[in-house]
């Protein structure tokens, strides 16, 4: 009977629904509970592994770009290698001093001004002016000043070696005093010269006897470098930071593109990148009208330079300085790999050399001295830019200035010439651009 009545329960248990039979019972075969406080843990323990790790890749890239962009900054040519191994050991020290040296500051209207720095082979003051040695400044001395580019500045050269120092010493033979103040700056052009003496007439204790401008190059090169005429070095850059200066002011991501990175990868992508045909061609037809403008300028800053002249007693002369593009001079090996160099980097940067050297030999006034061809005749290595010289260089040129200063000006070419600056300030400036080539 029982097994009779247990048959019959298993037979109603078979007949009721498969989900009631198929029901676990309470507290049987669960899965454990998720444990959410360790998978939170082991995320948080991976995301920062993860950051970390993209620290250290971002950082080292970042260390990469910098060490390379400081390799490229350091690379000197061959010629400078060699003045290194065989120059003296001013000439040395210099070269130790140069990078250092490089530092700039802001200043009112000319933009930038060296530094102060204080070496044994370079040595500015506070100012901005380099040290001029063989020199003595008083209330009575002879003094002269003397602006230009850094070949004016002395690059290249320890402070024994610079141009003023050089004919401060002529002098110095000569058994006269005098008062040299070299106010030259890297990538100075003519007018950055002209607001810094006005700056200078104002304000100096004693004003010159002399004014002395060394020009030519960076006239030329600023017009090669911007296609436009009238500007200082680099003016783009200067145009586009101040024009963009709102926009850094603003919240983004434009600090971005001042990293070492930004900057590696935009090398990067310039050597990479197919160039656009013709974009750093320049034409015969492009030199030959910004000659013209260099040389139109030139003189418009020349009449405004002899106004000031007239107002504070000063004798002013112009000089255009020898360059490697112009001229007749047999190049040594060294320069000739020097040209070739500056010419691959450079294109046809020659041509708006020539031009505007061309232009200034035809002009004719009695303050304006020609000296493109003063190395000609030289068989010896002088050059170590495009008109930066080494010390022999350096000395012709000074002597040549020593006998400029010493010589007074054409005065019958002076009043030729006070007719002509008559007559062209008559006109527009802009009339005479139209029938010149």
């Amino acid at each position: 009977m029982v097994g009779s009545r247990d048959t019959g329960r298993t037979s109603e248990l078979s007949r009721l629904p498969s989900t009631v039979v198929d029901e676990p019972i309470a507290g049987a075969h669960l899965p454990p509970a998720a444990n959410y406080r360790s998978l939170a843990c082991n995320f948080l323990l991976r995301l920062c592994v993860a950051v970390t790790l993209g620290l250290v890749f971002i950082v080292a890239v970042e260390m990469f770009s910098y060490r390379r962009g400081i390799e490229n900054q350091n690379t000197v040519g061959p010629e400078v290698e060699a003045a290194i191994v065989e120059g003296t050991a001013e000439e040395r020290e210099y070269w130790k001093e140069q990078q250092p040296s490089q530092k700039v500051q802001y200043e009112p209207y000319v933009l930038w001004r060296r530094a102060l720095f204080n070496g044994s082979a370079i040595s500015i003051n506070a100012d901005g002016i380099r040290r001029t040695l063989h020199t003595h400044c008083d209330a009575s001395t002879f003094t002269i000043w003397m602006f230009g580019d850094s070949v004016m500045w002395g690059w290249g050269s320890p402070d024994s070696e610079t141009i003023p120092s050089l004919v401060a010493e002529d002098y110095q033979r000569a058994g006269r005093q005098v008062c040299i103040v070299n106010y030259g700056e890297k990538g100075w052009a003519n007018t950055q010269e002209l607001f810094e003496l006005i700056q200078e007439l104002k304000h100096a204790d004693r004003r010159p006897d002399v004014v002395l401008f060394y020009d030519g190059g960076t006239e030329a090169f600023t017009a090669y470098e911007n296609k436009k005429v009238d500007v200082h070095s680099n003016y783009l850059d200067f145009k586009n930071y101040l024009e963009g200066w709102i926009t850094e002011k603003k919240s983004g991501f434009s600090y971005l593109s001042r990293s070492n990175t930004y900057r590696l990868l935009e090398n990067i992508a310039a050597r990479v990148s197919p160039k656009e045909a013709g974009n750093n061609s320049v034409s015969e037809s492009d030199a030959q009208t910004w000659s013209y403008a260099i040389m139109q300028n030139y003189q418009e800053n020349m009449d405004i330079i002899e106004l000031l002249a007239k107002q504070y007693s000063f004798r002013p002369i112009f000089i255009w300085y020898p360059n490697m593009a112009v001229g007749n001079k047999h190049l040594t090996p060294e320069e000739a790999e020097l040209s070739r160099r500056l010419k691959k980097r450079f294109p046809s940067m020659d041509l708006v050399y020539r031009a505007a050297y061309k232009k200034c030999r035809e002009v004719s006034r009695p303050d304006l001295y020609y000296l493109g061809d003063l190395l000609d005749d030289a068989t010896t290595q002088l050059y170590r830019g495009i008109a930066h010289l080494n010390a022999a260089g350096n000395q012709i040129a000074a002597d040549r200035l020593f006998q400029i200063l010493e010589n007074p000006p054409n005065q019958a070419l002076a009043k030729k010439t006070a007719l002509v600056s008559t007559a062209r300030s008559a006109h527009p400036s802009g009339s005479q651009n139209q029938t010149e080539p």
